[in-house]
């Protein structure tokens, strides 16, 4: 078996020394010559090219260890999010301890776990053999990680319908006056916006000048998520006042711990309150248009079609804001 694997390398190495030979021939001069050494120093490409993907009697083993500085790489070169890349790093170095050589070693790992790890590690590990599959494109090895990936347990069916009552958002606003500045200013700009967490604290962190409309403003986010993009961020004047007195930055991570500890609505609910209020029978304000002010719009949208969202998210924000008015003045924050 192993003597398998070293005439491969053999035959590998021989193919890349016939490479650089015929280089050598064609090149002329100094520089030339120094760049072919800097090439010759650098590690062959046939071993790198199997590191951590071990080859075994026809079949393979991958090494989450040894392939882990690749995957690095990988979601560098892909720009995931820092606490997202965090996140899928962090599950494979506490689950994946033991070399995959069969689905049942995939079964085994997500076994004992709870569903909420399941789908953590879920998206790690596809992400990890989606890596593996670019830098080695062999149909055989690509056909390997294709069994381990149907080995992956889907994640459990479930719509998370609840929706935060107006009563629990009243509560959170006056109890929230006595937190420190930061939280108060997230918690209201979620509120507002309607927009993601990671969108939020972006803003946050780095406030661009905004354009007053009346009493809300209107300020470019321009932050590209996937297939999606959040265009504008839309608030009301008293949420503009605290972000202009913030001072520091925020974390995502510090921001949920907080209203977690505390009871507050989580911002993925306030995202979800914010749309089932727009959308309301009170509210009335068009799906199409709640979508754009939430940044739901794909990024594909036309440019006529864009400035049409934005006329109407302009003519029906006001709406949503005076209603988010209201609730600050059941919660004695303002004055009627």
């Amino acid at each position: 078996m192993h003597k398998d694997i070293i005439e491969e390398l053999k035959r590998r190495v021989d193919e890349q020394c016939k490479a650089l030979n015929s280089l050598a021939s064609s090149l002329e001069g100094g520089d030339r010559l120094g760049e072919l050494m800097k090439r010759v120093e650098k590690p062959c490409e046939a071993l790198s090219s199997l590191a951590g993907v071990e080859v075994l009697g026809g079949g393979f083993a991958l090494s989450w260890p040894e392939t882990r500085q690749m995957f690095l790489q990988y979601l560098e070169f892909k720009r995931y999010e820092e606490r997202n890349a965090k996140t899928l790093l962090g599950y494979l170095d506490r689950h994946v301890k033991e070399c995959l050589r069969t689905p049942m070693d995939v079964m085994r790992i997500f076994s004992p776990l709870t569903a909420g790890q399941r789908h953590h590690l879920n998206r790690a590990m596809r992400a990890w053999f989606k890596c593996l599959e670019i830098n080695n494109p062999d149909p055989q090895f690509r056909g390997f990680l294709d069994g381990l990936r149907r080995a992956i347990p889907k994640d459990e069916v479930g719509i998370d319908i609840r929706v935060p009552e107006e009563p629990q958002i009243v509560s959170d606003s006056r109890r929230l006056e006595s937190d420190p500045l930061k939280y108060r200013a997230a918690y209201n700009l979620l509120l507002d916006s309607g927009l993601r967490l990671v969108e939020a604290v972006r803003l946050l962190n780095d406030f661009p000048k905004t354009e007053q409309l009346g009493e809300f403003h209107r300020c470019p986010v321009g932050f590209f998520r996937g297939t999606k993009q959040a265009y504008y961020c839309y608030i009301t004047e008293h949420t503009y006042r605290l972000i202009n007195r913030l001072n520091g930055k925020v974390s995502e991570g510090s921001i949920e711990k907080w209203f977690g500890r505390r009871g507050y609505t989580m911002p993925k609910y306030l995202r979800k309150f914010a749309n089932d209020t727009m959308t309301s029978d009170r509210l009335n304000i068009p799906e199409s248009v709640a979508d754009f002010i939430q940044g739901r719009v794909p990024k594909s949208i036309g440019a006529k079609h864009y400035m049409q969202l934005k006329r109407k998210a302009d003519q029906f924000y006001p709406r949503y804001a005076e209603y988010i008015t209201e609730l600050r003045r059941k919660a004695k924050l303002l004055r009627s």
